[in-house]
């Protein structure tokens, strides 16, 4: 699930294709934009098989102010290029905002053979020339080859495609800003072949190409038009040394010919586009590559970690408040925790808090109100978590502390809010049952509900079960006994192995079998939340801990005291952050989902494996 602003207008959902008629050798943007949701459930993903995607998704969040009147958006975009000519109808999308179903109307786009003729926008990374402005003059006249002059070596000379860092030494969470910039003298049409993946950082892109803007700088004494290719801050997720990757930039590189610069009305009919004859120029494909930068990523020192650090790099302040102090034993209470600062924000998971245990606590509702243009990221995230209380009374929520990273200063630093008081009376209907009206599952948050601190009554129904299957495989192992003719195995044998047989089908029982099941249905789009539900559930079962109780340092905890390797409760605790990320994340069906389920399911190996070891 993913958040975005609260607001009390109406959500609106809506796609657009830009320009929706090209040729096959440009590129369209498809927008998804999302205005004055709350709550974003459910985003679905375009189908784009008969599209190179060149960028994307990309997402992007803020609010605009026209006279008063203020909308909060959320819009993910993709840059596509088509692979053929034709027709292309992209089918209705679907969003759930704030508990209700939204469709996109459906968007067609038509591709023909041929140049657009002019009508179209330039496609992203095309046209990065000095003369991309009409009717002006030029500013190098690299442009024109002379006789003696060869094109490899011009364009070595004059076109530079350079990576620039802010930085090349920073603390795992401190961001870095990468830019890659094209320096050029020449004109040319360009466009981005390879495109960065940043693997081992969090990325945030700061800007989207742009065709014509470029500024006036200096390379190695000289003068170039620098035109932005991409630009993003990199969250570092591992310290190491990290490379970043080089991007390849393919450039269509047009000269004027030295003898055509001198027939009158030439160099002006080139600068500003008009034809010439062919004759009178030369054109050229060349690629252009980056040279890679190092980037040494510090660990975050063991020196003076609090034990509330969970990974908040920056500089943060935490407050907490009851949404009402006063409760009656049928009123739904909430804690609302709010981190603010510069950091990375994106990456905050919930403050543990100290609950008493007349307390009954429910899944977390998490909400960003980010401005992710700003370096570091800036702004607020908020917890919202709602509670129950059965025993009338009075109830005090201790100070709940937040520990960050300070890269300024390079040590740790805690925020620690006020602590809060509740007063519970007695209500006149029956004690509140709680079911989450924005969980994803309703059967399972209802059934989650329903038995939570009733152990005995899930151990009773969890045998009962488990003894229905038991004899249901005895007797249908039986039953094949009885049915197979003897092989040289003897009865007894035979026993033996229907014992083995059942013992094995018991045990295989997956733990995760909701996500894998979600995970073999295309049509399910629930697969972060069931395997965050599958994962819990059973480390929740394995460790004796309660859901709610369940976080990285319990999980620490408890595995220590179970004699659990101490990497695999590194492991343990990275898993769960990797699997909460992606629930605050537009869902798409990926390899993503994949990998996810095998680490859990190899997690789940481990543990199983290393707790035999341990109780031996």
């Amino acid at each position: 699930m993913m958040a975005v602003l609260p607001t009390q207008a109406q959500p609106r959902f809506s796609a657009v294709l830009s320009p929706a008629e090209i040729s096959k050798d440009e590129y369209t943007t498809l927008r998804l934009l999302i205005e004055n949701a709350s709550d974003i459930a459910r985003l679905s993903s375009p189908l784009l098989k008969d599209f190179i995607v060149v960028s994307g998704p990309n997402q992007e969040s803020g609010m605009n102010n026209v006279n008063g009147n203020v909308t909060q958006y959320l819009a993910v975009s993709y840059i596509l290029q088509p692979r053929r000519t034709g027709t292309f109808v992209l089918p209705a999308l679907k969003a759930t905002l704030d508990g209700k179903n939204y469709s996109s109307a459906p968007l067609k786009l038509k591709v023909k053979n041929g140049s657009s003729g002019g009508s179209a926008p330039p496609a992203p990374y095309a046209s990065l020339s000095p003369f991309a402005q009409a009717e002006r003059q030029p500013d190098f006249t690299d442009f024109i080859l002379k006789s003696n002059e060869r094109v490899p070596d011009k364009v070595n000379k004059n076109m530079v495609l350079k990576l620039e860092t802010s930085k090349t030494s920073c603390y795992v969470g401190e961001p870095i800003v990468a830019t890659y910039n094209l320096y050029s003298r020449l004109r040319s049409e360009s466009r981005l072949t390879k495109n960065p993946a940043f693997n081992g950082f969090s990325v945030i892109d700061l800007q989207q190409p742009d065709a014509t803007g470029y500024a006036r700088g200096k390379l190695n004494g000289r003068d170039y038009n620098i035109y932005t290719i991409r630009k993003a801050q990199l969250y570092p997720l591992q310290d190491g040394t990290i490379a970043l990757e080089t991007a390849t930039l393919e450039n269509n590189v047009l000269f004027l010919k030295s003898d055509a610069s001198e027939v009158n009305g030439n160099i002006d009919g080139f600068v500003n586009g008009i034809g010439l004859d062919p004759d009178a120029t030369v054109s050229q494909v060349v690629s252009l590559n980056s040279q890679p930068v190092t980037i040494l990523v510090k660990p975050l020192p063991l020196a003076g970690k609090p034990a509330s650090f969970n990974g908040a790099v920056g500089k943060f302040e935490i407050s907490a408040s009851l949404e009402k102090n006063n409760l009656t034993t049928t009123e739904t209470g909430k804690l609302r925790i709010v981190v603010s600062g510069q950091g990375n924000l994106q990456l905050v998971t919930a403050p543990d808090v100290n609950w008493p245990k007349e307390l009954e606590i429910f899944d977390v509702n998490v909400m960003d109100e980010l401005e992710q243009t700003t370096v570091p990221v800036s702004g607020r995230k908020i917890f919202e978590i709602p509670f129950i209380v059965s025993k009338e009374g009075n109830y005090s929520l201790p100070a709940v502390s937040f520990s960050y990273f300070d890269p300024a200063t390079g040590s740790y630093k805690t925020s620690v809010s006020d602590p809060v008081s509740i007063t519970v009376v007695k209500g006149k209907d029956k004690p509140l049952v709680y079911v989450d009206a924005s969980a994803q599952q309703p059967a399972f948050s209802l059934a989650a509900t329903l038995f939570k601190n009733r152990i005995w009554l899930v151990a009773v129904i969890g045998l009962l079960i488990a003894l229905g299957i038991f004899f249901w495989i005895r007797m249908d192992s039986k039953k094949q006994l009885l049915a197979t003719p003897a092989t040289g195995m003897d009865a007894e044998a035979r026993q033996e192995n229907s014992f083995v047989h059942e013992s094995v089908s018991l045990i295989s029982n997956n733990p995760l079998a909701l996500a894998e099941n979600c995970l073999q249905s295309e049509e399910c789009v629930d697969f972060y939340s069931l395997l965050n539900h599958d994962i819990k559930h059973y480390l929740a079962d394995k460790f004796n801990l309660n859901l709610q109780d369940l976080n990285a340092k319990k999980i620490s905890s408890v595995m220590d005291k179970a004699g659990i390797d101490n990497e695999l409760a590194l492991q343990t605790q990275e898993l769960l952050k990797d699997i909460e990320w992606q629930l605050y994340t537009p869902f798409e069906r990926n390899e993503e989902m994949e990998k996810l389920y095998n680490r859990s399911q190899g997690l789940v190996k481990s543990i199983q494996t290393c707790h035999l070891q341990v109780s031996r």
